[in-house]
């Protein structure tokens, strides 16, 4: 038996090798394919029933081995990734940290101190001058002018004219599909109508499927233009009976966080009933300084990169922290804590952080990850603040400082669960890590995670997914994967 078994494996491996030859000598699949038929009678007739048997339970052996091997890597190589990202992050607020601390430590009784005192100062000044009170219009338009920033004589490109309509939102589609730049005279105003209608709407919005039937959520984005547009093909535009969610962390790291915002807050001054965007860690200009949206602002408009900064932070501070659909379902960017209340959080001047890492006036503890009695009311309202864009559900239960990232919490299935029956939800739908499906269920199916940036870490590395909110609490979850083929063509010829 053992001399048929050795038989039929040398027949196969010649059959095989008789092919490739005249694979390559051909060229053409009718041929190539004739060539496998020949190859699998030729077996048949040197095999009986149990020997064919047994050599295809060796190469089954051999195959699981093989898929078992890959898995393993790809784990491997998923933990690396992830690990050196959260290590990114931690290492960023550790740094926020520092300061925050070396700035509270100068009393500024002697000449030498306060000197240091005001040059720490000046790094968090816009934070701090921002975050006194909340200022009337005329603040913006000091920092912001519109007429020292005209439309270039030679630009024929895409104009944009207010108020925005469908056709012009389809315009934008298409011209960021083809990489051009939108000028900065039209961003400011696009941002400055974008803050206009953010100040309108409360900290924790609400939204509805009764008239559309159905809502669609989007995780990260991190400037993947291409993911965007994926999603944009397949489910349709934003419209008044096509409403979205956009989960927060739509900049930084990837290339095309300009023209991702410009799309999602067109949509919502187009759609401010039907287009929700919640902010996420990301949305914050500590951030953006290392994950390289102000390089990206810097790169594209360069005269104008000071202004559409300190007006990308302001438009980012005025972003809700989340939303609830049909009252049964949170929406937020990362999470929640044991401490989260949603009632308490909705009546949180949400503008005075123009960065989450950056403690309020009146927080004497800085300490952003302090899960013990907080000693004022502005730390309790911070660290709630910070819990919603920076936390991770884990399997155990409990709550606990994520020092993994070093923002948030952990937070457990006992958490989840408490949060979500004593404000009467059923489900939280939170954003925040990348998953290799680009979705994934935890407590008991009460928690979705939901990631839309496809190829996150590198080329195949994960699926990017959006879901479809049904009334009654149903899901649709649907995954996708960008690829240079799909960026060369029109939503149209897609």
């Amino acid at each position: 038996m053992g001399c048929n078994l050795a038989r039929s494996t040398q027949s196969l491996q010649s059959s095989i090798t008789d092919i490739k030859p005249a694979r390559q000598r051909s060229g053409k699949k009718g041929s190539a394919r004739l060539q496998k038929v020949a190859a699998a009678e030729s077996i048949k007739r040197d095999l009986g029933p149990n020997e064919l048997v047994k050599a295809a339970m060796v190469i089954q052996k051999w195959y699981r081995m093989y898929r078992s091997r890959w898995e393993l890597r790809k784990l491997a190589a998923w933990n690396i990734y992830q690990f050196i990202e959260y290590q990114g992050e931690h290492a960023q607020l550790q740094l926020s940290n520092f300061f925050n601390e070396v700035i509270g430590g100068f009393s500024g009784e002697d000449e030498s101190s306060g000197i240091i005192r005001k040059a720490l100062d000046d790094i968090h000044r816009t934070a701090r001058n921002q975050a006194n009170a909340v200022e009337e219009d005329k603040n913006v338009y000091s920092f912001v002018n519109l007429d020292s920033v005209p439309i270039p004589d030679d630009y024929k490109g895409l104009k944009v004219k207010f108020p925005l309509n469908r056709r012009q939102l389809q315009d934008l589609v298409e011209y960021f599909r083809s990489e051009e730049v939108l000028p900065a005279r039209y961003v400011m105003e696009i941002l400055l109508e974008t803050r206009k209608k953010l100040m309108t709407i409360g900290t924790i919005s609400t939204a509805s499927t009764d008239l559309s039937g159905q809502l669609t959520i989007c995780g990260d984005l991190h400037g993947k233009l291409d993911d965007l547009l994926i999603i944009f093909y397949k489910n349709g535009l934003p419209a008044s009976n096509n409403p979205y969610i956009f989960n927060g962390d739509f900049v930084d790291r990837g290339p095309h966080s300009v023209e991702i915002s410009m799309l999602l807050f067109s949509s919502f001054l187009l759609y401010p009933n039907a287009v929700f965007i919640n902010r996420g860690n990301h949305e914050d200009y500590v951030m953006n300084l290392r994950y390289g949206f102000v390089k990206e602002i810097m790169a594209k408009y360069k005269k104008h990169a000071t202004q559409l900064l300190r007006l990308y932070q302001e438009v980012f501070s005025w972003l809700p922290l989340g939303t609830i659909v049909d009252k049964r379902v949170l929406c937020c960017h990362g999470g929640i804590s044991s401490d989260t209340n949603l009632n308490f959080l909705k009546k949180v001047d949400r503008h005075k952080y123009i960065s989450i890492l950056r403690p309020p006036p009146g927080c004497v503890d800085d300490n952003i990850l302090n899960r013990g009695e907080m000693d004022s009311e502005a730390g309790k309202e911070w660290k709630q603040v910070v819990d919603l864009l920076w936390s991770d559900p884990k399997m155990q239960n409990g709550c606990e400082p994520n020092t993994f990232r070093g923002g948030g919490c952990f937070y457990g299935p006992d958490v989840s669960s408490s949060v979500l029956e004593r404000h009467k939800l059923d489900l939280l739908i939170r954003s925040h890590e990348c998953k290799s499906d680009g979705y994934e269920w935890t407590h008991d199916r009460r928690v979705l995670t939901i990631f839309s940036a496809s190829n996150y870490y590198e080329k195949g590395s994960n699926k990017g997914a959006y879901v479809k909110l049904l009334p009654g609490v149903k899901l649709q979850i649907v995954q996708f994967m960008a690829s240079k083929t799909q960026r060369r063509l029109t939503i149209r010829e897609r």
